[in-house]
Order: structure tokens, then C-alpha cells, then sequence
């Protein structure tokens, strides 16, 4: 893990040397060094007093800026349904596409839905 990966702000707009930061850290001029150039990782209590120091969350310290597109180009958003069961003890929430092939196989013939079922203990 490449700590701040050079690229925060907070990191470049530090005028302080590796040493004097080290010393503020409470770690060695060398652990620093190694933090910056990812030879060494540093610990959870480590990452906190890095962050607490420059201003910024965890995040911005391990992953950099991360903005909004890069997160919804990561993680696909489903728009779930809410389904209850008769008796109203269970749940199941379903995508729109997971609906469509419940329905498409209720309203399938018995022989689809033998290939359905056929082809689904193969996995």
C-alpha cells in the first residue's frame, strides 16, 4: 500500500521533509520513506495519525481522490423489489431482470421449465 499514492493534496502541500514528519509521526525517517514508496505497510494506528496529521479521511489516504463516476462505474446499482411470502414471515428482494425470468418461467411450459431446471443443476 502506497500511503496518500503521492497524489492527495494534503501530501503535497506539505513542506515538511520526510524527517521532520517522521519525527511528528513518532516513527522512523526510514518507515516513512518505505510508507511513501509501498516497501512497507503501515499499521491501523499508523494510517490514523497520518490521517489525523494531513486532515483527511482514510480513503483519501490509501485510495487517493476517488470521485463519484469512478465508484458508480464499480458497482452496478440494482433497483430492488420487496416481495413477502403469504404468511408474511419471509422476504426476498428481486431485480426487475430477476422478476422477468420468475415470470417468463411461470409462464413457461412444463417441458421449458424441466430444460430450466436441467440446466441449472449443471452449474
Amino acid at each position: 500500500m502506497e500511503v496518500c499514492h503521492g497524489k492527495c493534496t494534503a501530501c503535497k502541500e506539505s513542506q515538511d521533509t520526510q524527517k521532520q514528519l517522521s519525527s511528528i509521526l513518532n516513527i522512523t525517517r526510514q518507515a516513512y520513506s518505505h510508507y511513501e514508496q509501498a516497501l512497507r505497510e503501515p499499521d491501523l494506528s499508523t494510517l490514523i495519525r497520518f490521517s489525523d496529521f494531513y486532515k483527511i479521511t482514510l480513503d483519501e489516504l490509501v485510495a487517493g481522490v476517488i470521485d463519484a463516476d469512478q465508484i458508480q462505474e464499480s458497482f452496478p446499482v440494482y433497483q430492488y423489489h420487496l416481495c413477502e411470502t403469504e404468511d408474511q414471515k419471509h422476504s426476498i428482494c428481486l431485480t426487475d431482470p430477476e422478476i422477468d425470468l420468475i415470470m417468463k418461467y411461470r409462464y413457461s411450459s412444463e417441458n421449458d421449465r424441466q430444460i430450466v431446471r436441467g440446466f441449472l443443476k449443471d452449474k
